[in-house]
């Protein structure tokens, strides 16, 4: 298993939420984000078309969706898929996900990062959108 290149179509589009992925590709992906040392890893990044990401956590979510946002901050993040390359990126510092868990600082980062691969989005889409990300979560 490895990264797909930055110009793979499949890091822009929104994955699918009907999806079946084995207990042996997720462990591939927790193999490789311990390689690469990153802090999640998501199935679009491996070219597979599934809501699903992995943290460096242990933990491993499926079709995840944030319902309570808090604290708005402005971070510098870097991405797997774009090696080299940093971004400005606007967040929320407390999230709380559908199915009932909660996060902050950076494991809340990291969510939101990894659900934003879910849905097609990278951190070089913030500049164009970094204003209009604060309003539309009020």
């Amino acid at each position: 298993m490895q990264l797909v290149k930055p110009t793979d179509l499949i890091l822009r589009k929104v994955c699918r939420t009907d999806f079946t992925v084995s207990l042996t590709t997720i462990q591939q992906m927790f193999d490789l984000l311990r390689k690469v040392l990153g802090l999640g890893l998501a199935a679009p990044q491996v070219g597979i078309d599934a809501r699903l990401f992995i943290t460096e956590w242990g933990e491993v979510f499926i079709n995840p969706r944030i319902v309570r946002i808090n604290g708005a901050i402005h971070v510098t993040e870097s991405c797997l898929s774009l090696p080299g390359f940093t971004a400005g990126v606007d967040r929320w510092n407390h999230i709380r996900l559908a199915d009932g868990r909660v996060y902050n600082s950076t494991r809340a980062l990291v969510v939101q990062h990894e659900i934003d691969h879910l849905d097609g989005i990278l951190i070089t889409d913030f500049p164009q959108r970094r204003h209009s990300i604060m309003r539309s979560h009020r």
